[in-house]
């Protein structure tokens, strides 16, 4: 019987805290290919999608030819006529429909504009007339009439209450604005040739209720006059524009114009003053008797005064005799008295 080797008794650790050695798990063991092939989940097979992709062509063969008919559908509804041809006709319309829209609210403007400047200037007739009557207040007195003496005492009150007061302070300075729109009135009438400035001085010359303020309108008016006497405001090189002014006339200088084409240019409101002005200056060479008078007609009416001097001068060359600038009542009077539409009684060189 064989021996068997004693075994050997376990080995007590060298250190009395350490712990005891385990012995180490088994590694567990591989799987088997059997096992491997029962746990793999089993692949679809390829018959389940044969019957969605068929499912699939139907319905794209559907929707392609319910594509087809609808396009051809709409095809046969739509207008014969291309858009191409009607898009002009839309936007003409548009654009005849924008211009109308256009004029009128140029209509408008040009309304208020005017219904503005009418407004300014009746406020500006109302201040005046109101200055205008507080300096009468100022310069008249009460003069009681024999039906007051019957009066009595409270209605005398009554009726001082109801009279308008004028300090004298107030009086002054009525006087200043005044004097300050006679001012105003030939500044005007220099800077821009308004011949409805040199009117309103006339008229206060010739004002009862300014009689104050005579002297101060007399020195404006003739302030304006001086300056019209030595000062130009053309340009000495000005020529008419012939071809522009007429433009149906086969004539291409100024010099070669009819006294006739000269009559409508000087009367023209609507045409340039330096036309206007120039058509005057051309007129010292016309032999049609009808000219004085209308060069008489310009000097009263055109709204320059530029134009309404050169007509004068004009109208003096012609006639051979001076007169004082502007002075209108002198000159018609002298003109009447010749008897009127008289042909040039003698012709002198401006200046001179």
């Amino acid at each position: 019987m064989a021996e068997t080797p004693p075994s050997s008794p376990a080995r007590k650790p060298l250190l009395k805290d350490a712990p005891e050695s385990t012995p180490a798990p088994a590694p567990a063991r591989a799987p088997s290919t059997a096992q491997r092939k029962k746990q793999e989940p089993t692949k679809p097979t390829s018959s389940v999608w044969k019957p969605a992709l068929i499912l699939s062509a139907v319905q794209f063969v559907f929707v392609g030819g319910l594509a087809l008919w609808g396009s051809s559908y709409l095809a046969q509804k739509a207008p014969t006529s291309s858009p191409g041809a009607a898009s002009p006709e839309v936007s003409a319309s548009m654009k005849v429909a924008l211009d109308q829209a256009n004029a009128q609210i140029a209509a408008l403007q040009r309304q208020l504009d005017a219904q503005g400047e009418e407004r300014a200037k009746t406020q500006s007739r109302l201040q005046e007339m109101a200055d205008r009557m507080a300096l009468v207040i100022q310069q008249s007195s009460f003069v009681p009439s024999a039906d007051t003496a019957r009066v009595s005492d409270q209605d005398a009150s009554q009726v001082a209450a109801m009279m308008p007061s004028v300090t004298p302070a107030t009086g002054e300075l009525i006087l200043i604005k005044e004097r300050n729109r006679l001012t105003s009135y030939a500044d005007k009438a220099i800077a821009t040739g308004s011949r409805e400035s040199l009117q309103a001085l006339v008229e206060a010359m010739m004002d009862p209720a300014m009689k104050n303020l005579t002297h101060a309108a007399q020195a404006e008016f003739k302030r304006v006059q001086a300056y019209y006497d030595m000062g130009i405001s053309i340009d000495p090189g000005y020529t008419l524009p012939v071809r522009e002014l007429f433009k149906d006339s086969p004539v291409t200088r100024e010099a070669d114009l009819s006294p006739a084409q000269l009559h409508g240019l000087m009367q023209d409101a609507k045409q340039p003053w330096e036309a206007r002005l120039r058509s005057a200056f051309l007129l010292r060479s016309s032999t049609e008797a009808e000219t004085n008078a209308l060069l008489l007609k310009v000097l009263k009416e055109d709204p320059i005064l530029d134009v309404a001097k050169q007509a004068q001068i004009t109208f003096e060359n012609r006639v051979g005799r001076k007169f004082r600038l502007f002075d209108i009542p002198s000159i018609e009077a002298w003109w009447q008295a010749q008897g009127g539409d008289k042909p040039a009684l003698k012709m002198i060189e401006p200046g001179k």
